[in-house]
């Protein structure tokens, strides 16, 4: 199996930052806080920022499938996200309480475009972009800053909504289909992300950016507590291997949370 090395006998600095902390955000958070913890304890070798995004607060809907509590209601996701788990697994996780509408405001929420930010001169960096939102309008913003930032992972998860008009049985099978994607520009694109998998993101013209959608008769398609859990145990398959193992050996994953599939698309590389 062909497989992509990230540098494994350098020190690395990877600055993660996530943008969403619903569905499939909450449940990455969950794991990934896990394993920075565990990698952090074990080694030097390689270390992590881990910030969260989302302007986004907790509503009764939300806890029917998005790990949170009756006692989070009304409070923002993202801070609820960084403190509760930060605390769990005593790794600091830093979180912002806005929208990212612009590849400028993406770039301001990297630790590693701090003027605060220092990196040792033996240590690589790398910037990791964890897009787990429901809107292309926010991809495409991705898609951009992925073109401008010369060091960046780019993984983005997503799932399907519920369909709400057709038969019975298409919206009862509907909902469990996602994918997940990792494109990375080193220098140069080595992978191409998610809008280039699949350009009907940047070809979709009626997607609002979430604070579009204010005030606005906009109804999206609930999704499934199933998807978003398979979802972001696929991500962090992607995760554990570049962060663990320093190794990437798929490009992108589809799979169906109702028959429990996925099937991996290796890398297009020599």
């Amino acid at each position: 199996m062909k497989a992509l090395d990230f540098f494994p006998e350098k020190a690395i600095h990877f600055d993660i930052v996530q943008v969403g902390a619903g569905g499939n955000g909450g449940y990455i958070t969950q794991r990934l806080a896990k394993l920075l913890s565990s990698l952090s304890s074990n080694s030097s070798h390689t270390t992590f920022s881990y910030t969260i995004v989302d302007l986004d607060y907790v509503e009764e809907t939300n806890l029917q499938r998005q790990p949170f509590l009756p006692r989070d209601l009304n409070k923002n996701k993202a801070k609820i996200l960084a403190e509760r788990y930060g605390k769990s697994y005593q790794f600091p996780i830093f979180y912002r309480e806005e929208y990212v509408e612009s590849e400028e405001e993406l770039a301001k929420c990297f630790q590693s475009n701090q003027e605060t930010f220092v990196l040792e001169e033996s240590r690589l960096l790398f910037r990791v972009l964890i897009g787990a939102v429901d809107n292309h309008a926010s991809r495409k913003i991705m898609h951009k800053y992925f073109e401008q930032d010369q060091n960046l992972i780019y993984i983005d998860c997503g799932v399907d909504g519920i369909l709400q008009e057709g038969t019975e049985e298409d919206k009862r099978r509907s909902g469990y289909a996602g994918h997940c994607v990792c494109g990375i520009h080193h220098n140069d694109t080595i992978l191409p992300p998610v809008a280039s998998v699949y350009p009907d993101i940047l070809e979709d013209e009626e997607s609002l950016l979430p604070s579009q959608s204010c005030g606005q008769n906009v109804v999206s398609q609930p999704q499934r507590m199933q998807s978003n859990e398979m979802a972001a145990l696929i991500t962090m398959g992607y995760l554990n291997q570049i962060l663990a193992e320093r190794r990437l050996y798929h490009h992108y994953t589809n799979f169906n949370a109702l028959t429990h599939s996925s099937r991996a698309t290796l890398l297009p590389i020599k």
